[in-house]
């Protein structure tokens, strides 16, 4: 079978997905090949929106926020198409030239861009292959409900009616969860995370990591940790892509109580590692924690999507979101002082993220091929 999985360069978050879904089909001997969707559009307006969106979201994410509130609270009247729509359907052509070329069985697209694309294809051309949409956040994002797929992977049975009141078809619903790499799922012991990654066996670690690209308060966040946590415990930063955030905690390098990472491909051992995490609730990210079990406490770095994410998890009990930093820090203690409080939370959701769902789609879509 071959299968393309349509992504979009506008966050790790949606390649990670992708990447976990091409994984699974990989291990089972099926061809999946992954493409930037705005690369069927122009590989320099790919670029350009890829840049963009880094740089607002570093630096300008109230704007971010902003754009992605108007659009929620703007969706387009019945029978018309949104701006946005009219704008990344461009590159379906070029898209259908590639389908025809090469034949697929099956599409997936873990953004919703992608999914417009394809909805147009097969408005335009009638084209007739099996089609799905990778919903990467905890809520039904702006733009679904312009998408008319085959088949909607959403992230949680608990938001089945707002992906329905967003006018996506109940019975096209499958809600197999977010899918992460396999290697979330493969768990090691904090003393073995923690030899393999050199850290100290008696510290409790606090992990901080804000997404790929470095987002948020994490200097303002080191600063005041590095002066205030317990001597028993040890903070590691990770500054992803952010090579400006990393250079500015430089001082930290050679501080007892605070190590200082750039880009790591060991973060599911991190995890492992760590007492509690706190982190912006970006959908891969949050999944991965929860899929460890490993406790969370959200800094709101990027209002929009992230925002749902927030009130999905607060309003279940997943996590906390703290708004200041010595707050922050007051919620990091409860956990390290209280082994019995990390046990429930573990448990609880071990209990409701089991499910692996990079297999199940993998299942789902070799079935009704």
């Amino acid at each position: 079978m071959q299968v393309l999985i349509l992504s979009c360069n506008t966050g790790e978050g949606h390649n990670s997905a992708a990447k976990a879904i091409k994984d699974r089909f990989d291990f089972h001997g099926h061809d999946a090949v992954i493409k930037d969707a705005l690369c069927f559009w122009s590989p320099e307006i790919s670029k350009v929106i890829s840049k963009s969106h880094i740089f607002i979201y570093r630096r300008l994410p109230k704007l971010f926020g902003i754009g992605y509130r108007f659009e929620e609270n703007h969706p387009p009247k019945e029978g018309e198409e949104s701006l946005k729509y009219e704008l990344v359907i461009r590159g379906s052509e070029s898209l259908y030239e590639y389908l025809k070329a090469v034949g697929y069985d099956a599409i997936i697209c873990t953004h919703v861009f992608s999914a417009m694309m394809v909805t147009e294809i097969k408005r335009r051309y009638h084209y007739n292959v099996k089609s799905y949409f990778v919903a990467t956040d905890y809520t039904c994002s702006p733009g679904v409900a312009e998408s008319s797929l085959d088949t909607y992977f959403i992230p949680h049975p608990a938001l089945t009616d707002e992906f329905v009141s967003c006018g996506v078809e109940r019975e096209k619903i499958e809600p197999f969860g977010i899918p992460v790499r396999q290697e979330f799922y493969n768990q090691v012991s904090a003393v073995k995370a923690k030899k393999t990654l050199g850290l100290s066996a008696e510290k409790d670690i606090i992990l901080l990591a804000c997404g790929s690209m470095g987002c948020g308060p994490i200097k303002e966040i080191t600063d005041y940790f590095a002066e205030n946590i317990e001597k028993s415990a040890m903070l590691v930063v990770i500054a992803g892509s952010n090579r400006k955030l990393y250079k500015s905690l430089g001082k930290y390098r050679e501080c007892e109580n605070v190590k200082i990472l750039g880009y790591t491909t060991r973060m599911s051992l991190y995890m492992d590692a760590a007492t509690v995490i706190l982190t912006k609730p970006g959908g891969l990210s949050s999944t991965e924690a929860a899929v460890k079990g490993l406790p969370m406490i959200f800094i709101n770095a990027v209002p929009g999507c992230e925002t749902r994410n927030i009130e999905f998890f607060e309003k279940n009990g997943f996590a906390l979101k703290r708004d200041s930093t010595p707050a922050l820090l007051k919620e990091v203690e409860a956990y390290v002082n209280n082994p019995e409080k990390r046990k429930e939370k573990r448990t609880q959701l071990k209990k409701d993220f089991s499910g692996n769902a990079a297999e199940k789609i993998y299942e789902y879509v070799i079935k009704c091929d």
